[in-house]
């Protein structure tokens, strides 16, 4: 078997998720992370991350204006 296709079978951690996340919001992952993301055949996970890494986003300015006004 290839190594490549064990990599399709592999199931990904909530942290590799959730950093590979972070990563590509801010345009600093690799190549090798990228294709390994794809390769994993799960989608649902990492768009429900993306979407709670984008909240927390937003969160964390409106916190930071609020503090910087007052």
């Amino acid at each position: 078997m290839s190594d490549e296709s064990s990599n399709s079978n592999k199931k990904l951690s909530w942290l590799h998720m959730l950093l590979s996340v972070c990563s590509a919001f801010f345009g600093v992952q690799s190549d090798k992370n990228r294709s390994a993301d794809f390769t994993s055949g799960r989608l649902w996970p990492f768009i429900v991350m993306g979407f709670v890494v984008v909240v927390a986003f937003i969160f964390v300015l409106v916190i930071a204006v609020k503090i910087v006004l007052n």
